[in-house]
């Protein structure tokens, strides 16, 4: 301590005896300041003085300032203090992240070959994926006419077959397709007609199908190591397909023998299942379900999934084409050991009802009648269809689609249908006894 704080503190009065107790520290217990004069005014804060004195003051200019508080801000103010509980019971969107179900199928386009001039197709083709939330790309097809003959598949016409018209149109349209997917280096799309139909949940059965069609594309397995790591993969559909024929007027399951089935809503029962091509054998679909499997046929090209290395391998294929689309490309998938083409039965993508542009034997589209004029109705299998509630307004509301299955007495409609057919059997029955009067008569 320095001799100038030791001659301050001696000289100060020794009376003051409150700073003698006070402690500073362990080290310095045995220290005693100096007693200060009882005289000596130290300075306080009159705390109750000052806020008597704030009380005293204009309380109108306090009211005014939160009154013009509360008018610029209420509508804050309101709205934190109603929203602080209902965001803590606010339930957690769940958002469905399955890529299958995002704008193109899990594919990475889907392609619809259109005639420029079919605008009567279009229209409704375009409803049906704006109702189920789809994106499509429009490509032109083109017809017999607008192909020059030295573009011609190599084989075309040949082998004492001769083409309908608008056959050629359809395969050139494909092929050029495939060869866009080439180019511009495509993993995979979906290739539709113009007038396909599907159901409102098509989104739904793609995943049942997605399922399928990776436990089936590598089958037989190449080494025994499955399940495999699917999310080393580029498609959400895996990487070892080729083509899946899921719109076709009729497909044959009896392929390697492999068959995965699933179930959802959309598949159509017995009843309802629609072929001119025929079927899987009996005891292939367990009832209520969808099948994915190795097909030995399938016919129309309705809509079909193709991957880009599938497209090379087509592409190769039809230079030398001798057929219809449809027919050479079941034969390579069923005679190229190179090629994993799978079907879907029933149908996910079906045809309605249209006029065509190639000429059937039995008139319109092979439905048994010829159609002259475009209608908007569903597709042949279909449940709910989505050309049908795009068309009737009802496609954003599930309570109000429009179902396609009656449900139906099966009762009296099986009484129904033997009455129609007793009557069917009395006209033949009159036809035939007429006709053998006619000829008793002419001898």
């Amino acid at each position: 301590m320095s001799a100038f704080l030791k001659e301050k503190l001696a000289s100060m009065p020794q009376h003051l005896q409150s700073l003698q107790s006070i402690q500073v520290g362990p080290y310095f217990r045995n220290i005693h300041l100096p007693q200060l004069p009882q005289n000596i005014q130290l300075p306080t804060t009159d705390l109750q003085g000052k806020a008597r004195k704030l009380h005293s003051r204009n309380p109108k200019a306090v009211i005014v300032f939160l009154a013009l508080v509360l008018l610029f801000f209420w509508k804050n103010i309101i709205y934190d203090v109603c929203t602080h509980f209902t965001r803590q019971y606010k339930p957690i969107e769940v958002v469905d992240k399955n890529p299958i179900k995002n704008e193109t199928l899990g594919f990475q386009e889907i392609f619809v070959l259109s005639l420029p001039d079919r605008g009567d197709r279009r229209k409704p083709l375009l409803a049906a994926a704006n109702a189920t939330d789809l994106n499509i790309t429009v490509l032109d097809a083109i017809r017999d006419r607008q192909i020059p003959v030295a573009d011609y598949p190599e084989w075309w016409g040949t082998n004492n077959w001769v083409p309908k018209e608008g056959e050629l149109g359809c395969l050139m349209s494909h092929l050029r397709t495939w060869r866009k997917m080439i180019h511009e280096d495509i993993t995979s799309a979906l290739i539709l007609e113009s007038d396909v139909d599907w159901d409102m949940r098509i989104k739904d059965s793609m995943v049942g199908l997605g399922e399928g069609v990776k436990a089936i594309a590598d089958w037989p397995f190449e080494v025994p190591s499955h399940p495999r790591d699917f999310s080393k993969e580029v498609s959400p559909y895996g990487d070892r397909w080729d083509l899946v024929w899921l719109g076709h007027c009729g497909s044959n399951a009896d392929g390697n023998g492999r068959i995965y089935a699933f179930n959802y809503a959309s598949a159509p029962d017995e009843e309802h299942t629609w072929s001119f091509g025929g079927g899987p054998s009996p005891g292939h679909r367990p009832p209520g379900t969808r099948i994915v499997y190795q097909f030995q046929k399938s016919v129309c090209t309705t809509g079909y999934a193709i991957s880009n290395q599938g497209a090379r391998k087509l592409e190769k294929h039809f230079r030398q084409a001798n057929s219809p689309i449809d027919l050479k490309m079941w034969d390579h998938c069923v005679n190229d050991p190179e090629l994993a083409c799978l079907g879907v039965w029933p149908q996910i993508i079906s045809m309605a009802e249209s006029r065509t542009n190639i000429k059937h034997t039995e008139g319109g589209l092979s439905f048994g009648h010829e159609i002259t004029e475009e209608r908007i109705v569903a597709g042949k299998g279909i449940q709910i269809s989505a050309r049908v509630n795009a068309n009737t307004g009802t496609a954003g509301d599930p309570s109000k689609w429009k179902s396609e299955f009656k449900n139906r007495d099966k009762k009296g409609e099986k009484k129904e249908d033997e009455k129609k057919k007793e009557e069917k059997k009395e006209d033949e029955k009159k036809k035939e006894e007429k006709k053998d009067k006619d000829k008793d008569s002419q001898e």
